[in-house]
């Protein structure tokens, strides 16, 4: 269920990501290949259960048919098209398969679920297409660097909106009744502290420094640090993620 669960929202946030990709220097080929992937983990997220009935296939078939009118097509006039399967597959993680905490230490509002599920595939499809675009500038050399340092930009903002949609989720909770009014904060930060700070430093921290250092590298040019800085911090996004994912469902601590 973890693994279908980070392909769906994987899916999602990265076909929001294309949508800021420059489409003229990434054409068609950059565009089919990630909706291509948006496909497949799409297929994952319907395979595994977390995204089921008639809105998880609206979500992969409209995805599919994207993918094949940009090969068929002219990408330009496609690209508006792309806000189809991005509200099926957003459609289809909010009314998906939820999950309830096991052993809930706080009690979270009902929005708290959706919103971090939506928040962390923003991040993660951020970073996987920067990772990419990156490596495309090594494999066609000439690329203007401003499309790069531009989705910098925006792979930071979702690193904040990341950040906030779980401050406001912990904010909003407070403790189950047998913790005896322990503060939310107080909950996350002790008794589930040894994830929580692991979450912290793992999957925020430690992105939001690196985003820093890929913007200093693209700065002076060298588009091949920072496609290894990219990667590199697509494997904390993702670890950041699983941890932040075991929180809530182990716990019931959103983050």
């Amino acid at each position: 269920m973890l693994f279908s669960w980070l392909a769906s929202v994987l899916a999602f946030g990265g076909l929001i990501s294309l949508l800021v990709v420059n489409p003229h220097d990434f054409g068609k080929g950059f565009h089919r290949f990630n909706g291509a992937l948006a496909c497949l983990f799409l297929t994952a997220g319907v395979a595994g259960g977390m995204l089921h009935g008639v809105s998880g296939w609206c979500a992969l078939l409209s995805s599919t048919l994207w993918v094949l009118f940009v090969h068929w097509g002219v990408l330009r006039p496609l690209r508006a098209w792309l806000c189809v399967p991005i509200v099926m597959t957003g459609w289809a993680l909010l009314s998906g398969s939820s999950t309830a905490p096991r052993s809930p230490l706080l009690l979270t509002p009902s929005w708290a679920g959706p919103s971090m599920a939506l928040s962390a595939g923003i991040l993660m499809g951020s970073v996987s297409i920067a990772m990419l675009l990156g490596h495309w500038y090594l494999v066609i050399p000439g690329l203007p660097m401003s499309h790069l340092r531009r989705f910098t930009f925006f792979m930071a903002g979702c690193i904040g909106l990341r950040m906030a949609s779980g401050m406001i989720s912990l904010a909003s909770s407070h403790s189950s009744p047998a913790l005896e009014g322990a503060s939310a904060w107080s909950v996350a930060g002790g008794m589930a502290g040894f994830y929580f700070w692991q979450r912290i430093g793992i999957g925020l921290l430690a992105p939001a420094i690196l985003a820093w250092l890929v913007y200093r590298t693209i700065r002076i040019g060298s588009t091949q640090s920072a496609t290894g800085l990219l990667y590199v911090m697509m494997i904390f996004v993702l670890v950041g993620e699983m941890i932040s994912r075991y929180l809530y469902v182990s716990l019931g601590v959103p983050q």
